[in-house]
């Protein structure tokens, strides 16, 4: 039942500070406290886990993560999508079609991508899918982002993704539905279609 409001990723967190909230009312100190109650449901709100009914169209590639679309490239044979990535998205990372996928973890630094600097060293996912190549690539406020299926089934939940940056990288024989400054929905949002 847990596991359905909130992703279960979050349980340390949520239940670290919700200790530290009654140890510290225990020892009466209101303002520390009354603090961690806060952070407490600040993480509940951030590993919050929307359910919603998968209803998709074969042809359909969906949002694999909430966010709102800051670029789109359209290179010779290449369409290339930024989403951005906030804390106050809903983070749970799921999976854009049905299928088969590799996953490749670099590790790096977890610092702000206002640089070109750090979106080179920052830690980067690569979810790859036989037409369809997503790029995580993390900041600051990120969790270690761990994703253990090779197949999945589109809107399964793969992980989740606090903050940063995602690209998805499509072919040209996908139609974009999707413009710049969109607000995408993890799982819902219908971001391409197979032509």
């Amino acid at each position: 039942m847990l596991n359905k409001l909130i992703a279960k990723e979050g349980y340390k967190s949520i239940f670290s500070f919700l200790i530290l909230t009654i140890v510290f009312l225990i020892i009466d100190c209101d303002f520390l406290s009354f603090v961690l109650f806060a952070l407490t449901l600040w993480f509940i709100f951030i590993y919050r886990n929307n359910r919603f009914i998968k209803n998709y169209d074969e042809e359909d590639i969906v949002s694999p993560i909430s966010g709102r679309i800051s670029s789109i490239d359209i290179k010779k044979d290449k369409k290339l999508i930024y989403i951005d990535v906030s804390l106050f998205d809903n983070h749970i990372l799921r999976a854009v079609k049905s299928g088969d996928f590799t996953v490749k973890t670099t590790r790096g630094t977890y610092t702000f991508l206002d640089s070109l600097k750090a979106k080179k060293l920052n830690e980067k996912i690569e979810i790859k899918y036989k037409d369809i190549k997503i790029e995580l690539i993390t900041s600051l406020f990120s969790n270690r982002t761990e994703i253990f299926e090779s197949s999945a089934l589109k809107g399964d939940k793969l992980a989740v993704f606090l903050n940063g940056q995602v690209v998805i990288e499509l072919d040209n024989s996908k139609e974009l539905l999707v413009n710049i400054g969109n607000k995408l929905h993890s799982g819902k949002t219908v971001i391409a279609r197979n032509q």
